[in-house]
């Protein structure tokens, strides 16, 4: 070859240079890439997978839909539309306590008792979905059951055709009797059954298998419990929703205006038990009043009769006064006396307490303790006795009772006091009627009674029509502000939040497999990705050979001189006149990290392009523990060569070999020595190096790998240009760590790097042809 010394241009060489350091700390975009689109198909499929599981989700789950309600907290009274005072009206509570009477099982229950869901009907629907049938079952079930262990068992229905059925029951062993006919009652001794075809028979003659179940009032309490939903909406409002779900729209429906309706009524009796006690309290004061009126005017009715005259003495008139006065003041006081001892009595039962006529405090403390009594009969509802609400509220009855108490048993002793000096007043008074007529005495006091009793009567009447007033005019504490309705939108599962599950599951799952590839992918790729991180200069590339499968290394471009593995190898020589050290390339060693990047191909193959352009060239197989250049040249295996030239048994002319071409010849490597790297010390391999050079223009030397043994670097220290080989898809980025070290250890300025078996697209400099690469 023609020695010139001049530099690498800067698109092929690729000195280590210190402001890339961080670039090689930075993410690298290229492998990325890479990882990517070798692993895009992986993605897709995940994608495809997760999306294709959301499907199966949404094609095998059967929906939910929910029922809703909107109720408003809001006490109405028309009494007042007639002037009259409400005994009914007090402050809204607020609506938590509604909301746990509406999640407490006693509510549930009356609902369970008004309802009659005493029976479900089902058909067994594909895939294994259960349909009940709500409102539509082809046949209805009377029963009269004995065993009750029965509740909430499954019967089976086989419906032969329009007249005949099997039933059957795992619960009882297997099918029941033989074929049954509708409307013909099944009498065992645990129940009775008769089925009624109903109106939707005809509709699903195609469906055969049916099952019903009769419902135990303990499971249908429980199913409330777990799908219906109570919650405010707006505490300021007083406004609550009712939600109840279930796969049965029509059901969930009809069960939510069952609810709404029946706990309507349920506050509304509520609100009205105390105005109905207090009606019946004085329904009887009424009747025992009217009974002492009649008594009465019986009397005076006879008295008139008796005496024909009901005229007294006018010299009486003066004295009557004032002892009509008196007794007036002395019934008033008794009546209090006996309104003081009911009250005393009704607390000391624990009742309700009924008062009219009483001083402010005694009635603010009596209307306290009505109210702690009515509150703590709401709260059983939703409480039991024992509940720590009830025993709060025990204790606060007992402290406003015993209040109560002590201020009746003061007003109590005034009255008595009172009524003491009155009696004291009469009986001088009467002292002075000695000479009276004890007859007119007699009807004087009896009609002062009536009179008395007479006025008491009208006001226990006044009071009762405030009372029937009061209960009329009121209406239950909540409206109805959005009855029952469902969407047809179900509640479960959602369509969209399904798929689109589906698709962040699936591309979470395709980053992380990226993430792993990408964090598994240490091989080396493509010409940027070893620029990237390469300290030596690139030689050039090998691309791809595809046109047949090689087991071993072999001399290719003399059958394909314009292929382009043939013009990347050409490029090659032309880059390596660039690297010409002192004007000659004359000594040219190759080697790789490991066996198996294709050092022995290149070294045969480049000492061939070199044969072509008029050079003598030479190839010698150093690799003694593994040796292929004969291989390559197709040649036997002789028991001569660099071993036996190194020990000084043959000599090099009788060594050397002849290939098919003119100019190319090669030596083997021999029989493999115990000592290789001695023989490459010794001084006989600096002799055959110059004998050599003084015979041919170029000498390829096929170092062994430097991975593996030290002996590529002796040979690599007295070679003008040594050469590293990288195979694409193959080396390891950790390899590149060797080419560093023999940089840096062994100060090899010229060491350049050849990238072998590129693919298609991953190439350079117009040599990604697609052809394929060959290793060793």
């Amino acid at each position: 070859m023609n020695p010139r010394n001049v530099h690498i241009p800067q698109d092929i060489r690729s000195h280590h240079n210190p402001e890339n350091d961080g670039a090689f700390e930075n993410f690298d975009f290229e492998k990325f890439r890479q990882v990517f689109a070798s692993g895009w198909p992986w993605v897709l499929g995940i994608l495809i997978t997760t999306m294709s599981l959301s499907f199966l989700y949404m094609r095998y789950t059967k929906p939910i839909y929910s029922a809703e309600s909107i109720l408003k907290l809001d006490i109405k009274n028309d009494a007042n539309l007639l002037g009259l005072q409400n005994p009914l009206e007090q402050d809204i509570k607020g609506i938590a306590g509604e909301i746990e009477i509406l999640r407490s099982r006693l509510f549930f229950s009356k609902v369970v008792d008004a309802i009659g869901m005493g029976i479900s009907y089902y058909h067994p629907g594909r895939s294994h979905l259960v349909d009940e049938r709500y409102g539509n079952s082809p046949f209805e079930v009377q029963y009269d059951l004995t065993n009750s262990a029965l509740l909430d068992k499954r019967f089976d229905i086989e419906i032969l055709n329009e007249t005949d059925f099997y039933i059957s029951s795992e619960y009882l062993g297997g099918r029941i009797g033989e074929k049954q006919q509708f409307g013909n009652p099944i009498v065992t001794k645990d129940f009775s059954f008769t089925l009624e075809k109903t109106n939707f028979f005809d509709d699903q003659k195609n469906l055969i298998d049916f099952y019903f179940v009769l419902n135990s009032k303990e499971s249908l309490i429980n199913y409330l419990e777990s799908h219906v939903t109570v919650e405010p909406i707006n505490f300021n409002a007083n406004t609550i929703k009712i939600s109840l779900s279930d796969f049965n729209q029509t059901k969930a429906r009809n069960l939510l205006q069952a609810i709404d309706t029946i706990y309507l009524a349920f506050t509304k009796n509520a609100k009205n038990q105390a105005v109905e006690q207090k009606i019946r309290f004085l329904e009887t004061q009424m009747a025992k009043t009217s009974k002492e009126l009649v008594e009465y005017e019986d009397y005076f009715e006879k008295f008139t009769i008796k005496n024909r005259t009901t005229d007294l003495s006018s010299d009486l008139t003066k004295t009557i006064a004032l002892l009509n006065e008196l007794d007036s003041q002395r019934y008033n006081l008794r009546e209090h006396l006996a309104e003081v001892d009911l009250v005393g009595e009704n607390f000391r039962n624990g009742q309700q307490v009924s008062i009219f006529k009483m001083p402010t405090r005694i009635t603010e403390l009596v209307n306290s303790y009505n109210d702690l009594v009515n509150d703590r009969a709401l709260k059983l509802n939703s409480y039991n006795e024992n509940t720590q609400v009830i025993k709060r509220l025990d204790q606060q009855i007992e402290i406003a009772k015993n209040s109560a108490n002590s201020r009746l048993l003061a007003y109590k002793n005034n009255l008595a006091q009172d009524l003491a000096d009155l009696n004291k007043k009469r009986t001088i008074l009467e002292n002075n009627f000695v000479e009276l007529p004890s007859m007119g005495t007699s009807y004087n006091k009896n009609r002062r009674l009536y009179t008395l009793q007479e006025e008491f009567y009208f006001s226990l009447i006044q009071s009762k029509i405030e009372l029937e007033i009061a209960r009329a005019g009121t209406v239950t504490n909540f409206v109805i502000l959005s009855p029952a309705s469902v969407a047809n939108t179900p509640i479960h599962p959602k369509s969209l939040l399904i798929y689109g599950l589906g698709l962040v599951v699936g591309l979470m799952i395709s980053i992380l497999f990226v993430a792993i590839q990408f964090l598994l992918h240490d091989k080396i790729t493509s010409q940027k990705e070893l620029e990237k991180i390469m300290h030596a200069p690139i030689l050039g590339l090998i691309p791809n050979y595809k046109q047949e499968k090689l087991a071993n290394s072999k001399l290719i471009v003399t059958n394909n001189p314009k292929s382009s593995i043939s013009e990347s190898l050409r490029s090659i020589r032309t880059n390596m006149e660039f690297m010409a050290t002192n004007g000659k390339n004359q000594l040219v060693s190759v080697t790789s990290t490991v066996s198996g990047e294709g050092k022995t191909f290149i070294a045969v193959n480049l000492g061939a392009v070199f044969a072509y352009a008029g050079q003598k060239v030479v190839i010698v197989d150093l690799d003694m523990r593994k040796p292929k250049v004969h291989i390559a040249f197709e040649s036997e295996k002789v028991q001569k060569g660099m071993s036996t030239i190194l020990i000084g048994k043959e000599k090099v002319e009788d060594c050397i070999q002849e290939s098919e071409l003119e100019n190319l010849h090669f030596i083997s490597a021999g029989p493999m020595p115990p000592n290789p790297s001695e023989l490459l010390l010794s001084p006989r391999f600096d002799e055959f190096l110059e004998k050599l050079k003084k015979k041919y223009d170029v000498i390829f030397l096929d170092s062994p790998p430097v991975g593996l043994v030290t002996d590529g670097i002796l040979v690599m220290k007295k070679a003008d240009l040594p050469i590293y080989v990288v195979r694409a898809d193959y080396s390891k980025r950790s390899y590149l760590k060797s080419v560093h070290s023999l940089i840096s250890n062994n100060k090899f300025e010229h060491l350049s790097v050849i990238l072998n078996g590129v693919k298609s697209g991953k190439g350079s400099y117009g040599y990604g042809y697609g052809y394929g690469y060959y290793e060793d």
